[in-house]
């Protein structure tokens, strides 16, 4: 919980600080590198005193270029080098395969995806690079499945056609979930 609203606040301050650049260029035009803060003050960038500033490169690597067994290590270090990035995540519940109690752990797929549409959505609004769009969210609901997919590969022939008939199932109701 304490993340959570650590991470709330780190981009609520972010985006008031964006909101203060926004307003400061509409007044005057500071010199390259500075703007107005509302006093009239001129003061550096965002981007040029928050080291690790949002850059949507970083979290492209991480949702689409990082293998999903190194993805929890990556997020690691990515968070400590770019202190922007939200990884809150509500995971997801594997569902119970009949009444054996044996369940799919889909875990770190599901964290990949809750940090894609945080973060993407979160630049999207804060106009920093991002449209967060049908066609985005497409990528990364596609970037999901084909991680539920690869967390069914280790499974037994039997298990694995199980496993992956729930890919399709979670897929689905993510797809149907978010909307269009």
């Amino acid at each position: 919980m304490r993340r959570l609203v650590a991470c709330c606040f780190a981009t609520t301050l972010l985006a008031s600080m964006m909101h203060a650049e926004a307003v400061a260029a509409l007044v005057v035009k500071p010199s390259a590198g500075h703007s107005m803060n509302r006093r009239g003050s001129v003061m550096p960038s965002l981007r040029s005193v928050m080291p690790g500033s949002p850059d949507v490169a970083v979290l492209d690597r991480l949702v689409f270029s990082t293998p999903l067994q190194q993805f929890r290590i990556e997020r690691s270090r990515a968070k400590r080098l770019h202190r922007w990035i939200i990884t809150a995540t509500d995971g997801c519940t594997a569902p119970l395969i009949g009444s054996s109690g044996k369940s799919f752990d889909f875990r770190v797929a599901c964290e990949r995806h809750d940090l894609a549409y945080a973060n993407y959505s979160t630049l999207s609004r804060m106009n920093l690079g991002v449209e967060w769009d049908a066609a985005l969210r497409a990528r990364v609901d596609d970037q999901f499945q084909r991680d539920l997919q690869e967390s069914c590969l280790r499974r037994r022939h039997s298990e694995r056609l199980r496993c992956d008939a729930w890919v399709v199932v979670f897929f689905h109701a993510v797809r149907l979930a978010a909307g269009p």
